[in-house]
C-alpha cells in the first residue's frame, strides 16, 4: 500500500514535470519554506509560494527550460517524505548538470510545508548555477 504522502509527492513531481501549476499550487502550503544549500543564485531560503515560484521561474529561464528532476525513490511516513532524485539541466556556457540529490519534505494534511535539498555534489551544483 502506498502512503498518502508518497502519493502527494509523486503527484507534485508529475505536476512540475508537466507544468500543471494548479496541482503544484494545491500541494504546497501557502507558507511553504524551501531550503537550498550552497552559494550560487539558487541557494538560500524561500518563504512562501511567491518567492519559491519566482526562483523556479529564474531557474527555468537560466536553463532554457531543461531543468528536470526525475524521482528515483520515495520513502514516506505520516510527517515526511524523502525523495531520491536525479537532477539534470543544461546551460549554453557550461557542462551539463547531472546530480543525484535527496530532498526531505515535511508535510501537513497532504501539503508540503517545508523542504530541505541535499545535492549529491554541492560544488558541481554551485558551479552550474554560479
Amino acid at each position: 500500500m502506498i502512503h498518502p504522502n508518497e502519493t502527494a509527492i509523486r503527484s507534485l513531481y508529475t505536476a512540475f514535470a508537466t507544468g500543471d501549476m494548479v496541482v503544484v499550487h494545491d500541494l504546497l502550503a501557502e507558507d511553504v519554506t524551501w531550503h537550498t544549500p550552497g552559494t550560487a543564485q539558487q541557494a538560500g531560503i524561500r518563504r512562501g509560494k511567491n518567492e519559491l515560484f519566482a526562483t523556479m521561474g529564474r531557474l527555468a529561464e537560466l536553463t532554457g527550460g531543461t531543468l528536470r528532476s526525475d524521482v528515483v525513490d520515495v520513502l514516506a511516513n505520516d510527517e515526511r517524505a524523502v525523495v531520491i532524485q536525479q537532477t539534470r539541466a543544461e546551460r549554453t556556457d557550461r557542462p551539463p548538470l547531472e546530480d543525484r540529490e535527496v530532498l526531505v519534505f515535511q508535510l501537513r494534511d497532504g501539503r508540503v510545508v517545508e523542504v530541505w535539498e541535499h545535492p549529491g555534489d554541492l560544488r558541481a551544483m554551485d558551479a552550474f548555477f554560479a
